[in-house]
């Protein structure tokens, strides 16, 4: 049972932490496309299948506002105001998709895409393109394993509203992480993803806990370059009844996918993360910009 002053001075201790990174990325700066180079462009999806978050909004209007401070143009079509069940992705063309250089999901559920649009969505990526995910998009297409190839992996469980987490800073050099230094504590909705495909054998095994998906493929270190992960040794798990003191439970990674670039991030839950936490801003404003070839 976590005790009071125990969480009291957890908080103290992240506060403090939070102060002193707000600093640190607030001194990086903006960062603007050389004199005479156009801005990349990016496509930012927000469609809800599944569960519509409140921070959907927020995402939206704050990469927007990243973009013209940081060398990328975000194009949105507010997806996330379309009713579930009436989700229009008829725009989504290969003359539409080809205008830009990233793609950018906050998406969750099978969503209605035609073969086509899935595929010409992967092969835009591979072709050197790039993709970026956020916090519930590994909750989408389920139905489409080589999304999940791309994405790194799905969606298993959450952990409980209001942990606070110690995130361990796997690589201090990556644009999404260089300004944390080696340890980053948080307050945000953290993901643990499944291990290996679903099989019927093993019928609650690698399914997704909120809206019984059945898991197509498991994550592995092999396939990914994990950038953050919890650091259970630094953080009280009396709480957290599906932790082990220990474990491997990645939040955030990259990999390259053909001639492409993929960066998944497992925060961004919280409306006001998107909004007024400048370290967080850092994160998701680094891991697009690798996406997108701007940084290396």
């Amino acid at each position: 049972m976590l005790h009071v002053p125990q969480r009291r001075a957890a908080s103290k201790n992240l506060h403090r932490a939070i102060a002193g990174l707000a600093a640190i990325a607030l001194a990086l700066g903006a960062q603007l496309p050389a004199l005479g180079q156009s801005p990349k462009r990016l496509l930012f999806l927000t469609h809800a299948a599944l569960y519509k978050h409140t921070s959907l909004g927020p995402a939206e209007q704050a990469v927007i506002a990243l973009g013209k401070a940081n060398g990328f143009a975000v194009t949105t079509v507010e997806g996330y105001k379309q009713d579930a069940t009436q989700l229009d992705f008829s725009f989504l063309t290969p003359d539409y998709l080809a205008q830009f250089d990233g793609v950018m999901m906050m998406t969750n559920g099978n969503l209605p895409f035609t073969d086509a649009q899935k595929k010409n969505l992967l092969d835009f990526v591979r072709s050197g393109k790039g993709f970026i995910g956020a916090h519930c998009a590994s909750l989408t297409f389920y139905d489409y394993p080589e999304f999940g190839e791309m994405l790194g992996g799905y969606f298993q469980r959450n952990l409980p509203q209001g942990t606070i987490a110690v995130l361990k800073v796997e690589d201090t050099r990556h644009p999404a992480t260089r300004m944390l230094g080696s340890s980053w504590p948080l307050v945000d909705e953290f993901y643990v993803f499944g291990s290996a495909p679903w099989h019927e054998s093993r019928p609650a095994d690698n399914i997704d806990v909120l809206f019984k998906n059945k898991i197509p493929m498991g994550f592995t270190r092999d396939r990914v370059k994990v950038l953050l992960s919890l650091d259970t040794n630094a953080m009280d798990l009396s709480q957290q009844p599906n932790l082990v003191k220990g474990g491997d439970y990645p939040q955030a990674w990259t990999r390259d996918y053909g001639k492409g670039r993929s960066f998944y991030t497992s925060l961004g839950h919280r409306d006001d993360i998107w909004s007024s936490d400048p370290v967080f801003r850092a994160h998701i404003t680094g891991g697009i910009r690798w996406a997108l070839g701007l940084e290396q």
